[in-house]
């Protein structure tokens, strides 16, 4: 696994081979950002590059599992969300939120960190404004541990929490 850098995503092209965070976000979030001209390039090289980029932001998304002790005993669960020039896995520890004034639950799924959540009626969606998108999306992620990625693997497996997958 590459170096897991804590970038502004606006930088350059000297973090396209690189996984990174956003760390203003209130939950984890991996990201990779594609090589300028990613879209003009032959199909075999975005192949290869799609591949490696989702199997390093899913190794990282497996490490976040790992270190949340609260993490159910199932699968990983996680949202992917990609555009023309980055890829995006999001771990998350539960599919709903529960709107507490309301006690509706919200689905949230990958276009909800993509900043547009889902509602059925202007009840949830007061609901949704008074509890506010950040708050519903960190209570279905999962918090960062971007600072035990970037000191390495060596610190990893201290963590008995890694049990459950």
């Amino acid at each position: 696994m590459r170096v897991y850098d804590s970038l502004d995503p606006t930088q350059t092209d000297n973090i396209s081979d690189k996984p990174f965070t956003i760390n203003a976000l209130p939950y984890a979030n991996h990201i990779y950002r594609f090589p300028t001209r990613f879209a003009s390039m032959p199909v075999h090289r975005q192949e290869d590059i799609l591949c490696e980029a989702f199997l390093a932001l899913l190794d990282l998304v497996i490490s976040t599992i790992r270190h949340a002790p609260d993490y159910p005993n199932r699968k990983p669960s996680y949202n992917v969300i990609i555009t023309l020039e980055h890829l995006y896995l999001i771990p998350r520890l539960q599919e709903h939120h529960n709107l507490a004034e309301i006690g509706d639950p919200l689905s949230v799924n990958a276009m909800g960190f993509a900043g547009m959540l889902l509602v059925k009626s202007e009840s949830d969606l007061e609901a949704v404004k008074k509890e506010g998108v950040c708050n519903i999306l960190r209570s279905v992620g999962l918090p960062s541990v971007h600072d035990i990625q970037v000191a390495g693997t060596s610190f990893e497996g201290d963590d008995d929490s890694s049990s459950h997958l």
